[in-house]
């Protein structure tokens, strides 16, 4: 049986020291000249999975700064538990906590290379200070020496949220989500499970072209006169995407009606490519005219995200039709947001006719049609949308995202004070990026508050005793049938031809400080690789894992380890042809600078290379690699839970196995904005635009079934089944991710060999090419 642990035994060992054999300061808490006296102390923190190694290197009054090597991944507001003890003993000498209140990245020589300073905020009543001087003198024998480290505790976030009420000018009310548990648990606000029934809509625009929707209810009780919801998806996102909203809605007693806008992603008619603000506005006032008709005692709450809020809002601006306008991480300044994305102003090229035939918008390939639409029918400036703003006499409900990379704070400020009166209320997510579904937890949080604040709004009834949540097995059955339907008009090309033109876009990487701190992370969980091992790189790609591997293995390099008496025998491996070229080409200059630039002995690496297609059985025997890593690939194969059985039929007994895999619904707004503002160089941005659009193409792939990126529980599901003495996973690449890490016992019995079916006969069988048959 596996164990799913928060830390794992294997990669959690505390770092010691030698040198030090007596502590004789006698320092009083919070005396910064006592704490600046100490030399500085060697310190391991334990962080999701890795152990990074730095200093703790002193402090001022209750604060303490720690430096350690590479990029821990922290972030503020995170609690750190601190221990001091002597080795050998079990107990520590003193526990305290501190808060993690600054961080500092300073860039190494490399771009893979970094320092991370780390202020921790200690509380005088954790005595913090006194951890070195109880007035007495610590004597430790020659042989034994002073531990320190840190733990970051689970779930420490210091989160609230913000609600701004227009009657309380300026006054912010903060309810945090621990209040929140202790509401639900003490009985104040109860969650129950009810019944929701979906049933397909296809609604007629006056062009002619179809919308297709779904229209969901409670399977109980009178629907005539519910309240209906009217969920507008985002641009670039599907109905299928508020499912989840959807069925929180209908549990509660409403009616949802959710749909996909013509010329856009979906199953309503036209193409992404022909889709402009207009379009999207006249599908939204075809499906509340629908509602109207359909049900028109009812009242009729419109539920609109991203850009599609900003559709919404004129669309409401000009007809009226809703008792309530919810607007999701709405897109205020469509200029300015697309600017901040793209790094240039798409409208201004188009207006002084620099713009092409096709260009790429916020991820998709849309016609220049799209961009003349938007500035004739005025969608574009922040002027334009306060215009509305103040022409609207339907109530609003704003919820935003605190780390929302699309939209800045000033724009939603100005947008707040053009709704004024009607601003019913103002939600800021903590934490949350663009997209809310990124983070299913503070989605389900936000769903419960806004049901509450309509039932309020729209029934004028006080806030209910009771929540309803979502039977899983309704929800998860129409989500499989809707995601069948999705795949069966899949169109998105992700052949070998996209992987080619992926790669071949994805060189300026390691300028994206994420994907450098994914790989520290990555390889921080996976442990040294020494010499006389074998470590596999499944789907290497361009080699940025082999060049990460060279310069961490570089850097730490001991001089007592012989030269070339073992070598580590590196094997890269990968569908793309080409990307192997450049893999090879990559390591062999980083092989040949690191060997002129050391001046200790180096262990020797054998590099090997091989097309391989992951979706295939694995061209190599059981037991054989004693560490493997496959970086941002797993999910792109047919069935990644056969493929990590099968890396886990050729790992070696007491190897280790590290995965990263993004999450369903992942929102790479705030990644692509760093790489984006840190390229210096054209083709630096170029290629990030390359990046962009090939990500659009990765969302709709996913959306249409044929890419598979598991959430926590599906991924536990499949470890169970492997017999792995510890597992884990954890969270990466800005929350983006997640990290998958298997340890396999010394002793184990062979591991079956799965059967790793395709729908379609793969040209690639991997047979053992001769390259790899010396690790063979």
């Amino acid at each position: 049986m596996s164990t799913l642990t928060p830390e794992l035994a294997g990669i959690t060992s505390m770092h010691q020291f030698a040198g030090l054999k007596q502590v004789s300061q006698e320092l009083v808490p919070g005396d910064p000249s006592g704490i600046r006296d100490l030399s500085p102390l060697p310190f391991s923190l334990h962080c999701l999975g890795g152990v990074w190694d730095g200093y703790l290197v002193g402090g001022h009054k209750n604060n303490m700064l720690l430096r350690l090597t590479g990029f821990p991944p922290i972030e503020l507001s995170q609690i750190i538990e601190l221990e001091y003890g002597i080795s050998g003993q079990d107990l520590p000498l003193k526990k305290f906590h501190g808060m993690i209140k600054d961080i500092q990245v300073e860039p190494g020589q490399t771009a893979w290379e970094g320092t991370t300073n780390i202020l921790l905020d200690c509380p005088t009543e954790n005595d913090a200070m006194g951890s070195f001087s109880s007035g007495t003198r610590v004597l430790l024998p020659e042989e034994e020496s002073l531990m320190v480290q840190g733990h970051v505790l689970n779930g420490s976030f210091n989160s609230s949220w913000k609600m701004l009420n227009h009657e309380l000018s300026d006054a912010i009310s903060i309810v945090s989500f621990r209040e929140k548990e202790k509401e639900v648990k003490g009985g104040s606000l109860i969650l129950q499970k009810t019944g929701v029934s979906s049933s397909r809509l296809t609604i007629k625009k006056g062009n002619g072209q179809r919308i297709s929707a779904y229209h969901d209810q409670p399977i109980e009780g009178n629907s005539t006169e519910r309240p209906v919801v009217v969920i507008a998806p985002g641009y670039g996102e599907t109905k299928r995407d508020y499912l989840t909203l959807a069925y929180y809605f209908a549990s509660n007693g409403f009616q949802v009606v959710r749909y996909d806008h013509t010329n856009h992603v979906g199953e309503s008619d036209g193409l992404h490519y022909q889709v402009s603000l207009s379009s999207m506005k006249n599908d939204f006032q075809t499906v509340t005219r629908y509602v109207k008709a359909t049900w028109p005692h009812s009242a009729i709450i419109g539920v609109a995200a991203s850009l599609a809020s900003r559709v919404a809002l004129r669309a409401e601006a000009e007809c009226p039709s809703l008792s309530l306008l919810i607007m999701l991480m709405s897109i205020v300044n469509v200029q300015r947001s697309a600017a901040t994305v793209h790094q240039e102003d798409l409208f201004a090229a188009y207006g002084n006719e620099q713009c092409p035939a096709s260009a790429n918008f916020l991820g998709f390939n849309v016609g220049n049609q799209f961009l003349g639409d938007a500035i004739a029918n005025k969608f574009v400036t922040l002027e334009h949308t306060l215009f509305d703003a103040k022409s609207l006499t339907s109530p609003v409900i704003l919820v935003s995202a605190e780390k929302d990379a699309w939209v800045a704070p000033d724009d939603l400020q100005a947008f707040r004070n053009a709704l004024d009166r009607h601003l019913e209320h103002w939600m800021v997510v903590p934490d949350a990026l663009h997209r809310l579904q990124e983070n299913p937890k503070r989605a389900r949080e936000t769903y419960q508050r806004l049901i509450a604040r309509c039932h309020e709004q729209v029934n004028q009834k006080a806030k209910p005793d009771v929540i309803h949540t979502p039977n899983r097995l309704d929800l998860g059955r129409q989500n499989r049938r809707e995601k069948s339907a999705q795949q069966q008009q899949a169109e998105t090309d992700v052949g070998t031809g996209f992987w080619q033109d992926y790669l071949g876009h994805f060189q300026s990487v390691a300028q994206c400080r994420d994907y450098v701190k994914l790989l520290d992370h990555v390889f921080h969980v996976l442990g040294p690789i020494t010499p006389g091992q074998r470590f596999l790189d499944a789907g290497c790609g361009n080699g940025n894992a082999g060049l990460y591997f060279l310069n961490r293995l570089s850097s730490t390099i001991s001089t007592g380890i012989p030269f070339l008496e073992k070598y580590i025998q590196y094997v890269g491996i990968d569908v793309v042809p080409d990307a192997l070229k450049r893999a090879n080409n990559a390591m062999r200059a980083a092989t040949t600078n690191c060997q002129h630039g050391m001046t200790s002995p180096t262990p020797f690496v054998s590099k090997a290379w091989a097309h391989v297609d992951l979706g295939q059985p694995l061209p190599f025997p059981d037991n054989r690699f004693d560490r493997i890593v496959s970086n941002l690939v797993i999910g792109y194969v047919q069935d990644p839970g056969a493929t990590l059985r099968e890396l886990y039929r050729i790992l070696a007994p007491g190897g280790r196995i590290v995965i990263s895999n993004l999450k369903p619904n992942g929102d790479f707004s705030g990644i692509y904005q760093s790489l984006v503002s840190s390229a210096v160089l054209p083709q630096q941005r170029e290629e990030a635009r390359d990046l962009l659009n090939n990500y659009g193409k990765i969302r709709q792939a996913e959306k249409e079934g044929q890419f598979c990126f598991y959430d926590q529980t599906q991924w536990e599901s499949i470890i169970a089944t492997l017999g792995c003495t510890n597992a884990g996973i954890f969270s990466t690449f800005a929350g983006q991710a997640y990290l998958v890490v298997l340890d396999k016992p010394i002793v184990c019995t062979p591991a079956q060999k799965p059967i790793i079916q395709n729908a379609e006969p793969c040209s690639i069988r991997n047979q053992l090419p001769e390259i790899l048959k010396q690790v063979a």
